[in-house]
């Protein structure tokens, strides 16, 4: 019984939250072993809160590994990575998911969920703590923030796509945990709703929060991340803030293309164009 009581306690215990600049999440000289191949090799990135930080490299890269092992979703065979200065695997899930909220690439449910139910189910970690109160408040407010509240009540496998992928989003944000780590999530969507994802991202961080992001297209890294890990087979190519790791020489060998990096007069950040 007194083994129960002492992991209900645990659940219970609501967060601190972390001031800007502290470490929330890292990797040190991960190494990632998939299928008998190397996908992460001596990988060591921190992500700070009141940042955001993108994921950025080719195809096969190692991108969504790293995420991964950010998240804790996944040990490292070498190196290791914490959550709040802790391995990952000494929070439950349920004390995980009060500290960091994931989206996947893909969002499959099995049953039909309508969209309140599935951004509800970014509630579940609070349940019998004092946050439970919000939770009108969260998922309402995620879901005017991620443009689904109009179709509140449709099933969420009826919807298309995009639509499916701003409803996910609304469950991360529904979760309000001070990291959030993004796969992909414009890949879906239309140029307004891209802009809108990453303008959240943007408003997190000067919040307070750590937003990690995975992303393809290197003109939305640059226009939205504080500082950009470029990965290349699995290994870290570059680090720092868009000017510092955005050149032409950097980028062309990464993407074996050739790239070339303006700047413009209406442009704060560099804008990257492949040579055609």
């Amino acid at each position: 019984m007194g083994v129960i009581g002492r992991s209900v306690s645990r659940r219970r215990r609501i967060p601190v939250r972390l001031d800007p600049g502290e470490v929330i999440a890292a990797a040190h000289g991960a190494g990632v072993v998939l299928g008998g191949a190397r996908v992460l090799d001596d990988v060591t990135v921190d992500v700070r809160t009141g940042e955001v930080l993108a994921l950025v490299g080719p195809n096969g890269a190692g991108k969504s590994t790293l995420l991964s092992v950010l998240a804790g979703d996944l040990a490292p065979v070498s190196g290791y990575a914490e959550l709040i200065g802790r391995p990952p695997r000494r929070w439950s899930a349920a004390e995980a998911a009060m500290r960091r909220a994931v989206l996947l690439q893909q969002v499959s449910l099995s049953f039909p969920f309508t969209v309140a139910e599935v951004v509800r189910m970014g509630r579940s970690p609070w349940a019998g703590t004092e946050r439970e109160d919000e939770d009108e408040q969260a998922v309402a407010e995620a879901m005017a923030t991620a443009d689904v509240a109009a179709f509140a009540e449709r099933r969420f496998n009826t919807l298309s796509g995009g639509e499916r992928a701003r409803v996910a989003l609304a469950r991360v944000l529904a979760q309000r945990a001070q990291l959030v780590l993004l796969d992909e999530p414009t890949a879906a969507l239309d140029l307004h709703h891209q802009e809108m994802v990453l303008g959240v991202a943007r408003r997190r961080a000067a919040a307070g929060d750590a937003v990690v992001v995975v992303l393809h297209d290197l003109n939305v890294a640059a226009g939205y991340a504080d500082r950009i890990v470029v990965l290349s087979d699995g290994s870290v190519a570059a680090v720092g803030s868009p000017q510092q790791v955005f050149t032409s020489g950097l980028l062309s060998e990464v993407y074996m293309h050739e790239v070339e990096v303006l700047d413009h007069p209406r442009a704060s950040t560099p804008i990257i164009l492949p040579r055609r």
